[in-house]
């Protein structure tokens, strides 16, 4: 039976698709499931809707539990690709972040998996939090304003990023996921308390925290709607990325 929270959700994913053009019924869809609420309540909500869904997840290493692929099967074709990612990302002459690398080889895996396997889209559970939280990393650390898009081009547009979710409140997916009891694979990451993401996320929650009055997340996530181009300043060395980088992830 379908809920309230759940009509919600769909209704969010159904503007979204309207949008961007995410994906069309009877369509086949691959969709990146790490264990988390997140990609587990996509995978759930995707379900409802006239496509054939496949699920791909990237086990970092063999000892990583992968109870919650059981759930996934009620909704999917399983796919499991077995890595030694973690070993790699906290390697003593790894060079970078583990996160960084951690992401960026996860990113490698799951595209390799969908051209080989003919799959030309790949649609993650990404948020409307993440994508403010990419924002502001992207101006803090990268220097420059950006974030993840809900339909991301690869490869000169003959591939595609998908996120359906683009639009939706984090506290809602985590309502929905205890709602539905989807069975959320603990964190097992030793250096997720301290990324530059979650120190984003907390500052965010401070922010709220003294300011009940408004939605701060919303508030900057609206904002990407809102462009004051006559305030924005045009320095003798500004650069229009555009011209200069292929569209590819920007997602630390």
């Amino acid at each position: 039976m379908t809920t309230k929270l759940e009509k919600i959700l769909l209704a969010r994913i159904r503007e979204a698709n309207r949008n961007w053009d995410l994906f069309q019924e009877g369509e086949k869809l691959l969709v990146g499931v790490s264990g988390g609420k997140d990609s587990l309540s996509l995978l759930t909500l995707l379900s409802r809707f006239p496509v054939e869904l496949h699920a791909v997840h990237v086990q970092l290493n063999s000892e990583l539990p992968v109870h919650f692929l059981d759930y996934c099967k009620k909704y999917a074709r399983i796919h499991l690709v077995k890595t030694d990612i973690h070993e790699k990302a906290f390697a003593p002459d790894a060079g970078k972040n583990p996160c960084f690398i951690c992401m960026r080889l996860r990113r490698k895996t799951v595209v390799s998996f969908a051209v080989k396997n003919g799959f030309n889209k790949i649609f993650f559970g990404h948020h409307k939090n993440d994508v403010v939280e990419t924002f502001l990393l992207n101006q803090i650390y990268g220097r420059e304003i950006s974030t993840m898009l809900p339909k991301q081009p690869l490869f000169d547009g003959q591939f595609h990023i998908c996120r359906p979710m683009y639009m939706i409140p984090a506290p809602l997916l985590k309502t929905y996921a205890g709602e539905q009891k989807v069975p959320v694979a603990p964190e097992t990451c030793p250096a997720a308390e301290h990324s530059r993401r979650n120190r984003i996320r907390e500052w965010l929650n401070d922010l709220q925290e003294f300011n009940p009055r408004i939605d701060v997340v919303d508030n900057i996530f609206s904002s990407l709607k809102r462009i004051n181009r006559p305030f924005i300043p045009v320095f003798p060395d500004t650069q229009d990325l555009t011209e200069i980088r292929k569209p590819k992830y920007k997602n630390h």
